[in-house]
Parts: structure tokens; sequence; C-alpha cells
């Protein structure tokens, strides 16, 4: 063959060889908008057109965009395209004029550099096509509100429904547009999951289903066992089927994990943990220790280490991402950083909020918690799937759903964890490489500040807001995958200690000054923070009285931990975890405090 060149085109000849070569043509990259495209090898539009995908994005649908033979031309007063050579077209609108070319594929990209040569052309950049979608909406009939029978599923679409505040919602159904979770398993760590729900059997992978109580391959609840069904409706009943309600991630897979219906030993909850880490990509927990205000309680040496295994070998090496209640016993005065499953830094808690933006009653503060997500406690609770026929939440009288397979009255951080695990596996959906704390991160970062006349926001010295109520903030699904889709992974986990044994410190009685130490990290040790941990040993005769504060370098002070009147054992040793320092730099002086506001009790 004979190629005959442009004059102008000569030095360019090496390079449009090489790119025909590769099956590519020599406009491999466009800039519009300031924006860099590169063109998709072999990939073609229905007429034959090029087809490019923002540099960086992910080759999807969302971002797919088509080259027209159209150029966008910004030109000075008085400047006439329509005939120059080449034009079919020239449509005037203010100083902008949308040119039409004719020829072939390429049209557009030539004819834009031609026309950047002529006198009063300030810009020319080809229009590229891109497809809109109709915004997805489930046909589901308990997701959209309806007067007539009250309830429905405000908590993924509040519009003021039944006294509520429209927005308080977990921001979801934007995302649904690209994502709903496909190819993504989230494990139901609970009392059983019914696999058979009408609801729930499309997404159920019944293949991976394990049963810690009665140790088989059935994880079906049994007798009085309701809960792990409503969590897993939460998060990924079958959306989009004309039945129903829909989950936060309605396209998921669910695997059925039955811990919780009876007691169980830590190495059970550790074979839970590590449980098939290759392929469960998220696990949810809507358990944790009795929520009355006494004691501590959190994973055994057993759990723990299998939580750090899974978290690092788990998805080859990205980690499970575990989502954790955060707990409901705000009214006996618990704190959830006395949970150490839910304070564990592998793992996020999630508080609760109601239907107008504000705390539940029930929902425990914890400088821990990461995020907060609907629940009930308002005017309002959450629909979801209910144990088939009337042996559920909803047994089939009164005040809840004519069907008996649905309730519209699950709650507590139970329902708020679920739907944060759905949301985990939108994220994970729209980026697969996320490790989980990079899922933190993104939520953190993503995370809405609410109840602004509440009290209690603080920003850190990162500029990142935090709330011993809220975390972070209302989870945000939209916000959180658009994010996730444009993710460069954290660097890999670092951890520095420092420890002060046997101090010795009298704590003051009856004074809010209380006692306090200094730790002081170096330059060389110093880390970007994530999760600080903190071990204190108190011999007290009165536990409760004693609340814990931290104060980083930047001179933020965080609540570890209130003081809690039910708690009148004596003496404590437990690590308290917080998330609010994040991003900040650990050099510095960091103060521990602990305060003793109630007279009568003494300890060091």
């Amino acid at each position: 063959m004979v190629r005959v060149l442009n004059p102008m085109m000569r030095s360019s000849f090496l390079i449009i060889c090489l790119l025909t070569v590769l099956g590519l043509s020599s406009h491999a990259q466009v800039v519009v908008g300031g924006r860099e495209y590169t063109r998709a090898a072999n990939e073609l539009g229905k007429k034959g057109e090029w087809v490019f995908y923002p540099k960086g994005a992910p080759q999807g649908e969302g971002d797919r965009r088509w080259l027209t033979k159209q150029v966008l031309v910004e030109t000075d007063a008085g400047a006439a395209l329509a005939n120059v050579a080449g034009v079919v077209k020239a449509d005037v609108r203010g100083k902008y004029t949308v040119v039409t070319l004719a020829g072939g594929a390429d049209a557009a990209l030539n004819g834009a550099a031609r026309l950047r040569k002529f006198a009063g052309v300030k810009s020319a950049e080809p229009l590229l096509a891109r497809q809109q979608y109709r915004r997805f909406v489930p046909n589901d009939p308990l997701f959209s509100y309806n007067p007539a029978n009250p309830g429905y599923q405000w908590h993924l679409r509040n519009t003021g429904q039944n006294g509520g505040t429209a927005g308080i919602d977990a921001n979801v159904v934007p995302a649904w547009d690209s994502w709903k979770g496909a190819g993504v398993r989230i494990g139901i760590v609970d009392d059983g999951l019914e696999v058979t729900h009408p609801d729930l059997a499309p997404n159920a992978d019944t293949a991976n289903d394990y049963d810690f109580n009665d140790l088989d391959n059935d994880p079906s609840p049994g007798a009085g066992d309701f809960h792990g069904t409503a969590c897993a409706g939460v998060a990924a009943a079958r959306g989009n089927n004309s039945l129903g309600g829909t989950g936060a991630a309605p396209e998921a897979t669910l695997v059925g994990m039955r811990l919780i219906a009876a007691p169980t030993t830590e190495a059970d909850e550790a074979d839970a943990f590590t449980y098939r880490k290759d392929i469960i990509a998220v696990k949810s927990n809507s358990w944790g220790p009795y929520d009355g205000g006494y004691g501590a309680g959190g994973p055994g040496v057993l759990g723990q280490a299998a939580l750090l295994d899974a978290v690092t070998t788990g998805r080859g090496g990205l980690g499970t991402v575990f989502v954790w209640a955060a707990g409901n016993g705000n009214q006996s005065g618990d704190d959830s950083n006395y949970d150490g499953w839910a304070a564990s830094p592998y793992a996020m808690a999630v508080a609760a909020i109601n239907d107008t933006g504000v705390q539940s009653y029930y929902s425990e503060p914890g400088s821990n918690i990461l995020v907060c997500a609907p629940s009930n406690g308002g005017g309002q609770g959450i629909t979801t799937t209910d144990r088939a026929g009337s042996t559920g939440y909803n047994s089939g009288g009164g005040g809840d759903y004519a069907s008996a397979d649905f309730t519209r009255s699950f709650g507590g951080t139970s329902a708020a964890t679920p739907l944060v695990a759905g949301i985990a596996a939108l994220m994970l959906q729209a980026n697969p490489a996320l490790g989980y704390r990079d899922v933190q991160e993104i939520l953190v970062r993503t995370g809405r500040q609410i109840d602004s006349n509440g009290g209690g926001w603080i920003t850190n010295g990162a500029g990142f807001h935090f709330n011993v109520k809220y975390g972070a903030g209302l989870v945000d699904a939209a916000a959180a995958t658009t994010l996730a889709t444009t993710w460069t992974n954290l660097a890999a986990v670092q951890t520095f200690s420092i420890s002060a044994p046997a101090l010795a410190l009298e704590i003051p009685d009856g004074n809010a000054t209380g006692a306090a130490h200094t730790f002081s990290i170096s330059q060389a040790n110093s880390l970007r923070v994530e999760h600080v941990t903190v071990h204190v040993n108190a011999t007290h005769q009165y536990r409760g009285n004693l609340e814990w504060y931290l104060t980083s370098p930047s001179g933020v002070r965080v609540r570890l931990a209130r003081a809690r009147l039910n708690d009148t054992g004596a003496d404590l040793d437990w690590t308290f975890m917080t998330t609010h320092f994040w991003g900040e730099r650990s050099q510095g002086n960091w103060s521990l405090q602990v305060v003793d506001p109630t007279v009568g009790d003494v300890g060091t």
C-alpha cells in the first residue's frame, strides 16, 4: 500500500505507523474541556464512531463517550465559519458555534485542529456524545411512599413522608444508576438467614452458607430467630422485582452465617470471622455484648487474631470489610467504646439516627464510631424482609404490612449496620481494588454532618468532622461510590506503640481536672493517623465514675469513654479505640486524661 501524507504531517509518520500497528489511530488521546480522554482500542459505536474514556476512569457505561462530527468553536464577534471548507453546518449560539463537519470517523479531530488556525477562532474542541440514563427507581411496592399505607423505605429515600425530614437518608438512589452491588458477597453474621424468602432467594448464595451453631451448611433460622433475615433485607433484598422492598445493594449476593442463635465460644467467632475470607467481601455484624452499661466485652485472643487475619489476607490481601453495630444501650448509659468488637480498628462501628436526623434515643455514643445511618427511634421504623408467614416481627396483625413476609418495625443499630454493609458492597462493585481501610477512609471523607444544633461536633487537625454520637456523619452512598471510582489506595498500614507502665497516678476524687499523662512521639515515628488505641489500667472502687479523654498534638480533645453509673464494678483493664483523629499527624505530645467527677470513690 502506498500512503500519501500531507506535507505538514510527515514528521508524525513514524508515530502514525506505530499507532496503526497497535490498532489505534493517530488520535489515541484528545483533550476536551481540560480533561484528557483516551480512545478505546477495540470498541466502536453503533455507527462506527470512535469511543473514548476519561483518562484513569473505569471503562464502563457511565464513562463511555462517542466522537461525533461536531466541533464546539469559540469565536470573536463577527467571525464566520459557514463557508470554511468541509463545514456542513455552522449553528451560531452567541460567541459559540457548533460546527458539523464532513468526513470520516476522525472528522471532528482533524477539523478542530484546522479550525483553530482560522482568524477569530479562540478555541475549537470536538464534541463528545454520552448516553444519558433514566434514573433508576425500583418497582418494589414497599420502596415508594403511599399515604394510604404509610411506612416504606424512607431510609433509602426520605421525601419527608410521615413527618420525617427530607434528605435524611442514605442517598443510595443516585448510586443505583451505576452500582447495585452485583458480584459482591455480603455475609450476614447473625441468628440465621431465611434463604427461601421470596425477596432474598434471588440473591442467596446457598453454596457458601454455614451454620456455626449446628455445624452444617443450612443457615435457616430456628424458632424465634427473626433478626438475621431482617438484617439481610436491609443489606440486599432483591430490588426491582415488583415484590416487597429493596436492599441498599439490591443485586449483591447474600451469604448466611448463623452464629448468634446459641451460645458460642471465641473459637466459633474466630471461625466466622475468617470463613470464606477469599470470597465474602463484607461481613455485617448486628450483635455485641449486653447493652446494660456494666463491664466490657470483646473478642478474645482467637477472635482478635482472626479479625487481623481476615483484614490482612482476605480478598487476596485487600481485607474483609467488617461492619459492626455500635450498640443500643444509650438509655442505660452505655458507651460503644466498651464493646471490643465495635471498637476494633478492623471494623466500622455504625450508630443510628432517626427519620429527622438526630441520634436515635437508644444509640450508644463513642469515639470508636465511624459513621451513622438511618434506623428507627423517630416516627418511622425500617421496612425490610421478615420471616415468611406469621412467625417474625410481623405476625399478620394490625399496625404492620398486610403481608407478614415484610415488616416496617425493624430498627436499632442492628438496622443501621447492614445498611452500611450494603453501601460498602456498592463501593466494592464500583472499585473492587479497595482495601478495607480505603472503604473506611472514603466513608469518613463522604460522611454528611447532621444535627448542627445538637452540639458535640469537632473538626480535627486534618479538617475532618467527628461527633461521638455520629462518627464522621451520615453515610452517603452516592458520594462514597463516586469517590471510590477514582480512589488511589492508601499506603500499607503502619503502627507505632508507646507505653508508660506503672505510673501510679492518683485520680483526684470529684475533680473535673483529673489526672493526665503526656506521651511524646518524635518526628522519626510520625504517622498519618487512622485509628488510635489506648490501653488503660486503673485501680478504682467504682470504675463507672471514670471518664477518659485523649488530646492530640493538634489540640483536639476527644472523649474516649463517658462515665457509666451502672458500671459499679472495681478496677479497669481495657483498650479504647478512636477514629476521631483520622488524618492528623502523630508527631508531638499526646495527653491521656482520666476524670472522676463524682465524690466518694478513689483510685489510681
